[in-house]
């Protein structure tokens, strides 16, 4: 056999061998292709089951607020009558806090009218115009601030009185050890 000339069985094994090396090569990668393919269906197939899954869930929790949506706006109108109840007895406070200061106001200008009354011989002074539980010296019907951490009594208006002021009579305050604040005198 001549090195330039093939002859026809020597062309036909080569063409056969061809075909045989192409269908193994494109055999191996179908193969390939097809289990890899298999392999995308399986995994599609598993995250459709967890979707379904969690659509159910949806589904449960939705139904669940939905159940729970009167309670919900039930809580939510009492809230607000609660909220609008506070408003009004805050205002109430505010107006009784108000009138306490005036009434204080009086008592202590009542107070410092007998005391200067009693002070200038008592003959200016007429003792009908002063209630007896002003004029009166009695501790029990003298009232005085105390404050929740101090140990002394105060006079409505001291300085000391700016975070807290409880008010009780002075005989209760004296009882409970209190003293008389330096700076008011009580």
């Amino acid at each position: 056999m001549d090195g330039k000339k093939f002859d026809k069985n020597t062309l036909k094994t080569l063409i056969i061998a061809a075909s045989l090396l192409l269908n193994c090569v494109l055999g191996g990668a179908s193969y390939t292709y097809y289990h890899h393919l298999a392999e995308q269906m399986n995994e599609t197939a598993s995250l459709q089951s967890q979707v379904s899954h969690l659509e159910g869930s949806v589904s449960d929790l939705q139904a669940q607020a939905d159940e729970s949506q009167p309670t919900i706006d039930g809580l939510k109108a009492q809230v607000a009558s609660l909220t609008e109840e506070k408003n009004s007895l805050q205002s109430q406070v505010d107006t009784l806090t108000s009138q306490k200061a005036d009434l204080q106001k009086q008592v202590d200008t009542l107070k410092a009218g007998a005391s200067s009354g009693s002070s200038s011989g008592g003959s200016s002074s007429d003792s009908s115009s002063v209630p007896a539980a002003y004029s009166s010296s009695d501790d029990q019907s003298e009232t005085v601030y105390v404050t929740d951490t101090g140990s002394k009594y105060h006079s409505a208006g001291c300085r000391y009185l700016k975070k807290s002021q409880i008010p009780m009579s002075l005989s209760e305050a004296k009882r409970q050890g209190y003293t008389a604040c330096s700076v008011c005198g009580g």
